[in-house]
């Protein structure tokens, strides 16, 4: 009897244990789900020197867009907000320039007009592979 006792009290115990290791297994996968998840997007390309110091020449540019902060990882500084819902269009102005951003078709077009230099390029990005 007592023998028969031990074991139920035991197999009881065992399967508790198992359903809070899998209960809690459970939350913390729900939870790590639910978190959001910040995925910046890098764009980089070239651009053509439209008008002013250096008129035809070609420069590069990468942008990173996280939500709707836009930093320039390489190029002329740029650490800004921008409207990215529902597309990544609208402009920024910061003290030494005036960025004006919007999407071409599968690439993101860029027209930076910058104050000193006074310099006007024309950036077309591709997205980051």
């Amino acid at each position: 009897m007592y023998i028969t006792y031990y074991l139920k009290r035991k197999l009881v115990t065992r399967i508790s244990n198992y359903g809070i290791c899998i209960l809690s297994q459970t939350i913390l996968l729900l939870g790590i789900l639910i978190l959001p998840v910040s995925a910046s997007q890098i764009w980089e390309g070239t651009g053509r020197i439209t008008s002013g110091i250096g008129e035809g020449g070609s420069v590069e540019l990468q942008l990173e867009f996280d939500g709707d902060i836009v930093k320039s990882l390489s190029g002329p500084p740029l650490d800004g907000i921008i409207n990215t819902e529902p597309s990544l269009n609208g402009v920024i102005k910061t003290k030494t320039a005036t960025w004006q951003i919007e999407r071409c078709g599968e690439n993101l077009c860029v027209n930076l007009q910058q104050y000193n230099p006074k310099q006007t390029v024309f950036y077309r990005l591709q997205p980051k592979k």
